[in-house]
């Protein structure tokens, strides 16, 4: 380039001048050094227009794109979205950024998708499957997804860049295939063999008993609401008799009044124990993400003044993240817990860990209390059983049941172990399934 601004520069110097001018030389310099950066500037801006073309071809490849990108950070909020995939889920650029993406999932669709992107991020490689998303209009379609993770210069995690395939279509016509080879088997008269008929005949069955533990429940909860009013109204009164009557009646009278206000305030207890087992069947239950450590910490903070009392001594390994319904996990977890801490004969110790099996997480939570008889487990978590008198031990008999019926309608298990005089063993379980149809469970 220096070469090349040396002759523009000859060409257009005067020769006649005098060469041993100092001045000359100066100016001489100067007119190659303009000549240089005027030819520098020509390179760039032709570099500059290449970069310009460049980018422009990536904005339409990218946007003009048939398939759905975008890129989302560690947290799942969206940085960045293609029109392709803008146009999927029917809301503009602007708003969808900073949105967290699992809101346009399918809710029975959202743990499949934590375990996707955590394996994109864990193994390094393109992970694929595929979702059911939803669109702004609520209405539902699917895709196949492709995910990569990126890394920055320093190798670490910077972004996640995903591709959406639109194959609502390709589902729409294996269904219809479905039916079509239905229709076939019929017109061929394929009769239904015994074990079908005797699924149709359990799947009427189910249906009909889900629709009575629905009256059931609906019939509890009023009932036991209904009955508090003359429960309180008879309390008051009890309690006015012996306020105003006191000095008047003799001591058995009194007596008779007090037994008759603990028995009124014993049944207000379970009145409220039945309404809160009511509850969890006409209530309807929202499912999302839930760290356990957390909900432990959280049951630990509620009973605090308990485990104070009686110095009791709680560990707990490292929990699972897990799909259920907050307010009944907590419940769940504070009814076990309590049950440990009620039923102890020395310095309650309590422990609580978790282990991954198959497709759900195995929950157990193990204390030194008095035991429970092996023979009378089975009795444990039916509604209103007590294997103790009120005077040992407080209580309507009705948590181990409410922990039941949370656990069914997180279509998980719960069961025990236990040893006269060794302590006890609950163990319950919350599935991991990917995908899983939650209202099939109500």
């Amino acid at each position: 380039m220096r070469r090349k601004a040396e002759e523009t520069v000859k060409n257009q110097v005067d020769h006649t001048k005098d060469k041993s001018w100092n001045l000359d030389d100066v100016i001489y310099e100067l007119r190659v050094h303009q000549v240089e950066l005027e030819m520098q500037n020509e390179e760039l801006r032709d570099t500059q227009i290449k970069l310009e073309d460049s980018r422009h071809k990536y904005f339409d490849l990218y946007n003009f794109a048939p398939i759905g990108y975008l890129t989302l950070d560690e947290k799942g909020l969206i940085l960045d979205v293609n029109l392709a995939c803008s146009s999927l889920l029917m809301d503009e650029k602007f708003n969808l950024i900073t949105t967290a993406f699992i809101r346009f999932i399918d809710p029975d669709d959202r743990n499949k998708f934590h375990h996707h992107i955590k394996n994109a991020k864990k193994t390094g490689n393109k992970e694929t499957t595929e979702l059911k998303l939803i669109k702004k209009d609520k209405s539902a379609f699917y895709v196949h997804v492709e995910t990569i993770s990126i890394l920055d210069e320093n190798g670490i995690f910077k972004e996640f860049r995903i591709g959406l395939i639109d194959i609502t279509s390709q589902k729409k016509a294996e269904s219809a295939l479905r039916k079509r080879n239905k229709k076939i088997n019929k017109l061929l008269n394929v009769e239904i063999d015994d074990y079908d008929k005797a699924e149709i005949n359990l799947e009427k069955l189910i249906n009909n008993l889900r629709s009575s533990n629905r009256e059931l429940e609906q019939f509890a909860y009023v009932s036991s609401h209904d009955l508090k009013e003359p429960l309180r109204m008879i309390t008051s009164f009890l309690q006015l008799l012996q306020k105003r009557y006191a000095d008047k009646l003799d001591q058995d009278a009194n007596d008779f009044i007090n037994f008759a206000v603990e028995g009124a305030k014993r049944m207000d207890n379970m009145i409220n124990d039945l309404l809160d087992y009511s509850r969890i069947g006409s209530n309807e239950i929202e499912f999302e993400y839930l760290e356990s450590e957390k909900i432990v910490e959280t049951v630990l903070t509620n009973l605090e003044p308990l485990i104070r009392d009686t110095h009791t001594i709680i560990t707990y390994d490292s929990l699972p993240l897990i799909y259920a319904n907050e307010q009944m996990m907590i419940q769940l977890f504070q009814n076990l817990i309590g049950n440990s801490i009620k039923y102890h004969r020395e310095t309650p110790e309590i422990h609580i860990s978790a282990t991954k099996s198959d497709d759900e997480y195995i929950f157990a939570i193990e204390d030194n209390g008095i035991g429970i008889d092996p023979a009378h487990i089975g009795r444990i978590f039916t509604i209103f059983q007590r294997l103790h008198s009120r005077e040992e031990y407080e209580g309507t008999g009705i948590g181990l049941a409410i922990s039941l019926r949370i656990l069914q309608k997180h279509h998980g298990m719960i069961w025990a172990e236990s040893e006269l005089g060794k302590g006890t063993i609950f163990y319950f379980t919350i599935p991991d399934y990917e995908g899983i149809n939650y209202e099939n469970f109500f």
